[in-house]
């Protein structure tokens, strides 16, 4: 069974500062310390153990990189079992032209919200849109890229679920937004509706046992 995420041991963002980092560490050891914790030494050791390794790796700035470069924590950039076989073209060509900031997307951003905008009102409990649900997932990668938008990834995202509920990738992708923005229990609620677009999805059940 794999540990579980280094970020909810100490209970912070994984967008948080070196700074929220060590704040989290030094007040969990102190709530923890087998010292203060006489009646059940064993649990505190277990849980101090845990925060150790947990602030070993993400105190430091190389080990953290590498912590966070793990596959389970990369946005899912194509759709694979949604209401078509691959991204719409024009949503991925615009993906594929994305430049790095979101000041340089605007452009891009500003006409998938005009293509979005062509279809009136959102989509029915019964109305399925692959196209529409592309245009919101590609928003989503977009935005997801900035920690300053990520709120609106989120929302991008849970578009692309309206109007495409089987999409796996933008399922997946939320709930990285959510883990990102700290929102663990958002996420997992994500992670296990993910599961139930594919049980036998590696990285949502990878992800979910991290969560804990």
């Amino acid at each position: 069974m794999a540990k579980r995420d280094y970020y909810v041991v100490l209970g912070v963002a994984p967008t948080s500062s070196p700074d929220d980092i060590k704040k989290a560490y030094r007040t969990l050891s102190k709530k923890y310390h087998p010292d203060a914790n006489p009646d059940n030494k064993e649990e505190a050791d277990r849980k101090m153990k845990e925060l150790i390794e947990a602030y070993n790796v993400l105190n430091d700035k190389d080990k953290r990189r590498e912590y966070d470069a793990q596959p389970q924590f990369k946005v899912r950039r194509f759709a694979k079992s949604s209401a078509r076989t691959k991204v719409s073209k024009n949503a991925k060509a615009a993906e594929e032209e994305q430049p790095k900031s979101m000041a340089e997307a605007s452009p891009v951003l500003r006409w998938l919200k005009k293509l979005f905008n062509k279809s009136a009102g959102g989509p029915s409990a019964t109305q399925v849109d692959p196209k529409q649900a592309d245009v919101h997932f590609t928003l989503g990668l977009s935005m997801s890229e900035s920690g300053s938008f990520l709120e609106q990834a989120e929302r991008e995202f849970k578009l692309a679920l309206k109007f495409d509920p089987g999409h796996k990738e933008a399922c997946y992708d939320m709930a990285l937004v959510q883990y990102k923005l700290g929102n663990f229990e958002d996420a997992k609620a994500s992670l296990q509706r993910c599961l139930g677009i594919d049980p036998n999805d590696p990285g949502a059940k990878l992800l979910l046992n991290l969560l804990g």
